[in-house]
């Protein structure tokens, strides 16, 4: 599900005005929906990641490749969620269509296929299926104009959001769908990280920090987890596997299948909640159990969602990263982009302008 980084992507891509326009409503008139960033908070955010030393390094996965060269990992901020839209949209497409065949289809078959086909039904019931028929076309049509970009937010699209660390060549990759913001080189070196206890490991790039382009960017990597420890020892097995010698420095991780397999789908939904249900009471197993159609009904929306995606592909220049006399993919800029998302893009990089001095109290940036 591309949820998350769609909303980042679209907060890059707005104006100021629409903000107003569509948000003013909703927050604190005194609280900005996107925080400035300072210098000397910089400045102590780089001291601080390049102090973060955990004692564990193991990664929960699921990892697709990890050699000499690169290790490769899925990401996406709300994979847990995955199948609400699929299951929103079959429903949708179910009724609308499957109604037509039910209902309409025969009759009009019959009008055509039959010379006197049309006496048979009555003039009345003839005008009525070509109406819903008429009803049905402009729905679809409408679906397809507006909401099918809602549907391939997860089906039709990309299989997984990827990030590579190439050693070799002290990049990161990361592979979304163009409405996401494409694919991305960026550099390993001034990443930031953060650790939310019910989140993924939050992993972000800033403008003026580290990186060129005008806009943050921000990946969710790997499982959700309700245990800090979790998140920091997989920042940690990143941190050694980039920094202190790759393979050999981190513990050989368990490699996953980038097939559509059903087990996956199923288990999503209980990434972060597995340590509160291992201590908790059969109260709360009763309740699991009373609603276990739920989970079940959604993770068959989850693994039919996958199915209805295709495997990401790098380009061959990310492929052969690292690989000897091989070219070194160059970093993203805002060139990159079509003239008109440059547009776009320039417009908005004040939003994450740095300025000088301290952020103010309880006041983090642009982004984070």
């Amino acid at each position: 599900m591309y949820v998350a980084e769609w909303i980042m992507w679209l907060s890059c891509l707005k104006s100021d005005s629409w903000f107003r326009k569509n948000l003013d409503e909703f927050k604190n008139p005194a609280t900005p929906i996107i925080q400035p960033a300072y210098v000397d908070s910089i400045v102590e955010d780089r001291a601080r990641q390049a102090a973060k030393r955990f004692k564990h390094a193991r990664s929960m996965g699921p990892v697709y490749a990890c050699n000499d060269t690169y290790l490769e990992m899925r990401c996406g901020g709300m994979e847990d969620k995955r199948g609400l839209i699929t299951l929103c949209s079959s429903i949708f497409l179910y009724f609308l269509v499957g109604m037509w065949i039910d209902f309409d289809a025969p009759v009009l078959w019959s009008v055509v296929a039959e010379p006197d086909g049309y006496k048979a039904w009555g003039i009345g019931i003839v005008v009525f299926s070509l109406v819903t028929t008429v009803g049905t076309v402009v729905l679809l049509w409408l679906y397809y104009k507006y909401a099918l970009r809602i549907t391939r937010l997860e089906a039709l699209t990309s299989r997984h959001q990827l990030i590579r660390f190439n050693r070799i060549t002290r990049q990161v990759f990361l592979h979304r769908p163009p409405s996401c913001g494409g694919i991305l080189v960026l550099p390993w070196e001034g990443v930031q990280t953060e650790e939310v206890a019910g989140l993924s490991l939050v992993m972000g790039w800033y403008p003026g920090d580290s990186t060129d382009l005008p806009f943050p960017t921000l990946v969710f990597i790997g499982r959700q987890s309700s245990r800090l420890s979790d998140l920091q020892s997989e920042w940690e097995f990143i941190r050694r596997y980039m920094d202190e010698g790759g393979v050999p420095a981190v513990e050989k991780p368990r490699i996953s299948s980038q097939l559509p397999l059903p087990w996956p789908a199923f288990t999503a939904q209980f990434d972060a909640l597995g340590p509160f249900l291992r201590n908790s009471g059969p109260v709360v197993w009763l309740g699991c159990l009373l609603i276990s159609p739920a989970f079940v009904i959604l993770g068959l929306s989850h693994w039919a969602s996958l199915l209805l995606c295709w495997r990401p592909r790098w380009p061959r220049i990310i492929r052969e990263a690292g690989q000897p006399g091989k070219a070194v993919p160059a970093f993203t800029t805002v060139e990159d982009y079509p003239p008109e998302v440059q547009v776009q893009l320039l417009a908005n990089a004040h939003r994450w302008a740095l300025r000088p001095g301290r952020a103010p109290e309880n006041r983090r940036r642009g982004g984070r």
